[in-house]
């Protein structure tokens, strides 16, 4: 079953049940986790690269210096992983001191940096949220206050549901005397999503935390939408495994992913408290590295343990999602330090 598109979204999440009605396709570039074996490849039909030429690259990601050495040799099998699953056989990948080295064909260069994308995935209650130029919908006020409506929006948000009633979400309570709120407030109303580049958000914020974050995607005509966002209801770690699809009947790409029993409880609750809600409190967030890459409204609480993101994928990136989701997170974050183009050997 589809979720109805949120106007902002620049993806589309498609929950299936136990049999995937309207969620139909055939695999490609699959990563499964369910082994229990971080990065273990299920299956793959993406043939290795083919080089223009014979040039090759040197993609080199440094680890933080309090990056223990065990993370990040398990770093660097699980970016070995994700080379596989997209088929990328003649690519090495190396650990020397901090450094990780990814050495392949210059044509395949942006996967080569892609395989050290953090890869955090969560999913999160939609508290709050603003697209630039769009009109806000009122909140509604239980008293009468000076607050403006989207601190409102805010703190009913934050508040745990009173028994029989329609709250935002069913989130922890802040602290006495609302601090906590007003500092939210000051972070999601000084959070600028409008540049062309986008700012670096609170993706490192525990998961028992509230966070701001900014869409993914935006254009000049269709700015990003920022969202203040709940704890996260469900973390990545229970995803087990991801894959690629193509729609045989319209052709799309799509990302599905397959839930571990944990995860599919999780996720049926999570969608089961926003289906009393008006919007924005009707959505949640899928959360990648930070960015919300899908914010989807959802009216009844949804099962089956499968969820299909889909969007304006091509083969390639729907592939590329799908080998860093099905990976799990790098253990040990690693940022890109250089990249060097050796001569024709």
């Amino acid at each position: 079953m589809r979720l109805p598109r949120a106007p902002h979204t620049a993806l589309l999440l498609c929950v299936a049940a136990t049999t995937l009605t309207g969620c139909s396709g055939a695999g490609s570039g699959s990563l499964d986790r369910s082994s229990g074996a971080p990065g273990s490849v299920r299956s793959s039909s993406t043939a290795p690269s083919v080089a223009a030429d014979s040039r090759q690259s040197v993609v080199t990601f440094t680890g933080a210096s309090s990056s223990r050495a065990a993370d990040l040799r398990r770093t660097t099998d699980r970016m070995r992983a994700r080379a596989r699953s997209l088929g990328l056989t003649d690519v090495r990948v190396e650990t020397h001191d901090r450094a990780i080295t990814v050495t392949g064909p210059s044509v395949d260069e942006k996967r080569l940096r892609e395989l050290g994308v953090s890869g955090r995935l969560g999913f999160r209650p939609v508290l709050a949220e603003e697209t630039p130029g769009a009109p806000q919908a009122p909140q509604p006020s239980p008293s009468a206050s000076s607050d403006p409506a989207q601190g409102r929006a805010v703190t009913e948000g934050l508040r745990p549901r009173a028994a029989g009633s329609a709250s935002a979400s069913a989130v922890p309570a802040p602290a006495e005397g609302g601090a906590q709120d007003a500092a939210l407030q000051q972070r999601f109303a000084a959070l600028d999503c409008t540049r062309r580049k986008r700012p670096e958000t609170e993706r490192d914020a525990p998961a028992q935390d509230p966070v701001v974050a900014c869409g993914a995607d935006g254009s000049a005509s269709s700015p990003r939408a920022k969202y203040l966002l709940g704890p996260t209801a469900v973390d990545g770690s229970h995803v087990a495994s991801a894959k690629a699809l193509r729609d045989q009947q319209i052709g799309n790409w799509t990302v599905r992913l397959d839930f571990d029993s944990v995860g599919a409880r999780q996720f049926s609750a999570l969608t089961g408290d926003p289906s009393i809600n008006t919007a924005p409190q009707n959505q949640f967030a899928i959360v990648l590295d930070g960015a919300v890459i899908s914010a989807p409204s959802v009216s009844r609480r949804l099962g089956g343990g499968t969820a299909d993101i889909s969007g304006s994928f091509t083969r390639e990136s729907a592939e590329q999602l799908a080998a860093t989701l099905g990976s799990g997170a790098l253990p040990a974050p690693v940022a890109l330090t250089s990249v060097t183009r050796l001569p024709h050997s």
